[in-house]
């Protein structure tokens, strides 16, 4: 990345980023078909009232994966084999803790974040778990 023309590696070390991006939306647009032809409008209303909250949570990890990716590049770059041991196993260990602690804090604020997007009292009960609390 540091000799030539940067253009081209800006490039190619984005199209990772922007196929998982397309791939998100494919899985939305998949989402919304099969449910608003074979469900009814209630679901597919549960659906697109999720779908603004998980991107966030998703563009979150995203982020956070793409930090680990510049310590661990780093590392590499200084030729630190522990170092990038560490980094590795730090990030896998964070990511899961992260989900898990995503988990829970989904389960406990769901009904509250639908209640402040102003998702209908109808469409609550189709979204899996907006009724727990």
């Amino acid at each position: 990345m540091t000799n030539g023309p940067l253009a081209g590696k800006i490039l190619l070390f984005s199209l990772p980023l922007i196929a998982s991006g397309m791939l998100q939306l494919l899985f939305n647009a998949a989402d919304v078909i099969v449910v608003g032809r074979f469900v009814g409008s209630d679901a597919l209303a549960a659906v697109s009232s999720n779908t603004s909250l998980i991107n966030l949570i998703i563009n979150l990890f995203v982020g956070l994966s793409v930090g680990a990716g510049v310590t661990v590049s780093f590392y590499k770059g200084a030729k630190d084999d522990r170092g990038v041991s560490e980094a590795v196993h730090t990030s896998v260990a964070l990511s899961v803790v992260c989900g898990i602690g995503a988990m829970v804090i989904g389960l406990c604020v769901s009904k509250l974040a639908l209640t402040l997007m102003n998702v209908p009292a109808k469409i609550f009960p189709w979204n899996s778990r907006a009724d727990v609390l």
